[in-house]
This record gives structure tokens, sequence and C-alpha cells, in this order.
């Protein structure tokens, strides 16, 4: 946030409540583009998807160039740093775009080559948007205020949903004896893990010491939601992030009370989301996962260890036929997908895309910034490790971790900071002699003599 040195608040040059709501819309319909909103229609789901997506990428480019054509040659301009990750990973795409040349299907490979492609388009505009206003209005649009909001209007959807229309809000499991919040729009742990995201924007926000209403209504909102996904991992991330929150709030009282809280409430969670229907052998294989994994990385990676079967591919058919367990499109496993997508090569750009990402999370020297980014990081792993996940096919959680790449990558300058930067540091006793003001009429930064 850019603070005016004479009043110790937040320097102003252009603030609209209409505009924040937009950028809170567009998160919503971005989230919204990724859910089977018309389960009757294959086609016309898919062609909702396309419009969604494709609108909000031409309105992000458009807002973007319109509010820095008209702002940000005067007070703003944006500056790129850590530009590591953001190669890796355009380097992890241009080999999936490559591997049009092997893959099994080229149809296939194609549709989600240019989908990634899209969304990371979306997503840098978007946030150069987002970053771009915030430098103008004092933080007026902060990344968590805008997914707390986000995720809660979508959260509330699925609460409405589930009312309204049960049969496919809710997907029935183990034999009909379970049903899971999600139905046929979404996965249920992708769902959890939405939800999870939206609580740790919260409790960023409560950290930071903004009203406390209504991220408390979207928390329990949040929690309502991932009970009745009854995902495990979602379950676990949840409990991690708020662990987190819990520690660095100091407040004693509440650590004690969600200790003895814990205690009290963690019997009923294993008996009814960790064990479903007292099935121990089922957690223990990961829902069948463990023996699918393993055939996938006995059987279907020797056939093609160095390149893979090309992006988004398992087999060199539609599923890979398990022996042990079940076919399956996808491997449930961000990490072994990229193996089996794109082979060894392409596993170890993913490999170095996350390490210099991480690296990235530790260097900030922003901590309200660095601890968003780890109770993000948080459910995205965790998520990876059991469903689609950062490298998987594409969902909203590879549009979270574009998010994550980029808060690191680019930040707005002011003329103030610009100042200092070329000035203050090569004569530090201009620091001493000269303050920053504010033209009371014009709201322009102009540099005062302190002995005046």
């Amino acid at each position: 946030m850019q603070v005016d040195a004479t009043t110790n608040t937040p320097v102003i040059y252009w603030r609209s409540k209409g505009f924040r709501t937009l950028l809170i819309v567009m998160m919503a319909l971005r989230i919204t583009s990724y859910l089977t909103v018309f389960t009757n229609s294959a086609a016309l789901t898919q062609v909702t998807k396309v419009f969604l997506r494709t609108m909000l990428t031409g309105a992000s480019i458009l807002l973007f160039y319109w509010l820095r054509k008209r702002y940000d040659r005067r007070y703003v301009r944006l500056e790129y740093d850590n530009f590591f990750a953001p190669a890796l990973y355009a380097a992890y795409l241009l080999l999936g775009l490559a591997s049009l040349l092997w893959t099994s299907s080229v149809s296939h490979t194609a549709l989600q080559i240019a989908m990634a492609i899209e969304g990371i388009v979306f997503v840098f505009f978007h946030y150069k948007l987002l970053v771009l206003y915030n430098g103008l209005s004092g933080n007026h649009a902060r990344y968590a205020m805008i997914l707390s909001r986000a995720i809660c209007i979508v959260s509330m959807a699925f609460i409405i949903g589930m009312f309204v229309d049960p049969d496919n809000f809710f997907r029935d499991t183990h034999g009909g004896e379970v049903s899971r919040l999600g139905g046929y729009i979404i996965n249920p742990n992708e769902l959890g893990m939405l939800v999870v995201l939206g609580t740790s924007a919260s409790y960023i926000e409560i950290l930071r010491g903004k009203p406390k209403r209504f991220h408390i209504f979207n928390i329990v909102v949040c929690v309502v939601v991932l009970l009745l996904t009854q995902s495990r991992s979602s379950l676990g991330s949840f409990m991690l992030v708020t662990g987190i929150y819990i520690l660095k709030s100091g407040n004693l009282k509440l650590q004690v009370l969600s200790v003895v809280g814990a205690i009290v409430v963690m019997p009923i969670l294993v008996q009814t989301i960790i064990v479903k229907q007292g099935d121990v052998e089922e957690v223990m294989s990961m829902t069948g996962r463990l023996p699918f994994w393993k055939d996938l990385l006995t059987d279907g990676f020797p056939r093609k260890p160095l390149l893979g079967y090309g992006f988004m591919r398992i087999a060199n058919t539609e599923r890979f036929h398990s022996i042990h367990s079940y076919p399956g499109k996808m491997t449930h496993n961000t990490f072994i997908q990229v193996l089996m997508n794109l082979g060894m090569v392409g596993a170890w750009i993913a490999f170095l895309q996350m390490a210099a990402t991480i690296r990235a999370i530790a260097r900030a020297r922003d901590r309200e910034l660095k601890l968003m980014a780890w109770m993000m990081l948080i459910p995205l792993m965790i998520n990876s490790f059991t469903e689609f996940g950062i490298f998987g096919e594409i969902n909203y959680g590879i549009m979270f971790y574009h998010f994550l790449i980029f808060l690191f990558v680019i930040r707005a300058s002011t003329k103030k900071q610009r100042y200092e930067t070329t000035a203050f540091r090569r004569h530090p006793r201009l620091h001493q002699a000269f303050r920053v003001g504010v033209h009371a009429r014009t709201g322009v930064r102009t540099l005062a003599s302190r002995s005046a």
C-alpha cells in the first residue's frame, strides 16, 4: 500500500466501488467457467465455458489497457521481477505444444494446450489489472479480498443449489450411502479445495485487521460446504491453514479453545468423513489410487519414459487400463500426470518450475503476501496429490497456481518510490532534508522541504 508520509494515510489517485465489484464478479464468473453448469448437455456446457473464458480474458485485456492509458503514465508504473518461475512455466507449455508431434490424440492435446495458454493469458492480464488498480486506489481491491468474496458467491450458489436441485448438486457414493456436495457440477474434492482457498483469503484479511463480519460469515459458509463435500484431502488442508491462522493470530484464548475443539471434533470427523462407512481398507488404498499409480509407474511409464504420451495423455488409448485397479483417463496425481504426459523431460521442467515459485515466495519481503502465498499453496499442493492438481487437466486449481506465480512477478511502482530509488539512494542526506506531500487540489505528489 502506498502511504503519504505527512498524513500516514493511503494515497489515492482513483478509486471506484463499482470497479472493485466488477473485479469480484469477474473472478466469480471465471471460477464458474470451470463448472459443469448444464449437466444434461455436454455441448451447451462446452459452449458456455468457451464463451465465459474468452469474454473474461478479453475484458481483462481491454480494462487493463483502458486503465493504463488513462492513469498509468502519470502515477503508477508496473515493474516485473522473478522471471525464472514464469519462464519455466512457459517452457512447460512449449513442450506440451511440441508434444502434438508424438501425442496419442492430437485433438485432445490441442484442446488442452489451447485452454492452458488461454488460462495463463487471462491470469497475466487480470492480475496486471488488479495490481494497477491497487496502485491507483491505495490497495482498494486486495487479491485476498477479491478471492474471498468471489468464492463466497460460488459457495452460496452451491448451498442454494443443493435445496433447489439436489439430484445434480449431490453425488451418491458407497452404494448410495454417502452423498457429497458438488455432484455432477464439479468434483467434490475440487469444490473442497476451492472453499479452503476462500477460507485462507478470509484468514489473511482478518489478520490484516480488516472488518471481520463478512469474513466470519464467509468462513462459516466455506466450512459448511467443506463438510458437505466430505473431502478428506480438503479437510486436511483446512486444518493446516486454520492452524497457521491460529498461530499467527497471537490470541492465547483462541489457541487453547482450538486445541480443545479439535480434541472434541476429531473423533466425529474420523468416523463420518475420513473413514466412510467404516471402510478402513479404502482409506489405506486412497480410494484405489495407490494400486492405480503403481500400475501407471510399472506398466505405462516404461513404454514412453522420455517424452511421454503427449500433453494430458496417459496411454495410447482413451483410458489407461490398470491391472489391479480401475481404468482411468487421468492419474489423480498431478506429478504422475506430468510424468506420463511429457516423460522425464516434462517432469524435470515442472519440478524446477515449482522450485522457482517456492524460492520466489521464500524470498518475498512482503510478509502478508508471503503468508497468503503459503496458505494458498497448501490446499493446491494437497489437492495435487489426489486430483487434477496444478499440472493436470484444465481446472481452476491451475488458475490459482498461475496467480500464485504472478503474485511475485508483477508489482506497482509509484512516482514516490521511483524518486526514492534514483535520488535518495544516491544521496541519503536528501531523505532527511525532504518529505513527500500530496497537493490538496490535484492529488499529485510533491516534494517539500522538511524545514519549511
